[in-house]
């Protein structure tokens, strides 16, 4: 069985690794990017407001590459437990729009 690097036995990609490291509550910064544009602006806002629905959109920080090819969204978002971590960045990964979530 090939299973991705330092992935758990039976745990999926996206799931949390190293629980030791985090401490619920917190405000995590996430970082996505994406080829620049409204569709991925408009995912990464659903997905956030599917997990988050209360969520400021506005807090979103948007940064175009040098060349304006992507863009990198910052958001940092307000976990309670493992599973919403493990439940977003699956859907995250799954987003045909966004590249990276890191």
């Amino acid at each position: 069985m090939n299973l991705p690097k330092n992935t758990a036995l039976g745990a999926k990609v996206t799931d949390i690794q190293n629980e030791a490291l985090w401490e619920f509550p917190m405000q995590y910064p996430i970082k996505l990017i994406g080829l620049a544009g409204d569709d991925l602006i408009n995912a990464v806002r659903a997905i956030i407001l599917q997990h988050f629905p209360t969520y400021d959109l506005a807090t979103l920080e948007v940064q175009p590459s040098s060349n304006g090819t992507y863009h990198s969204i910052r958001a940092v978002l307000p976990f309670d437990h493992r599973d919403q971590v493990n439940a977003i960045y699956a859907d995250f990964a799954a987003c045909p729009h966004i590249k990276t979530a890191v």
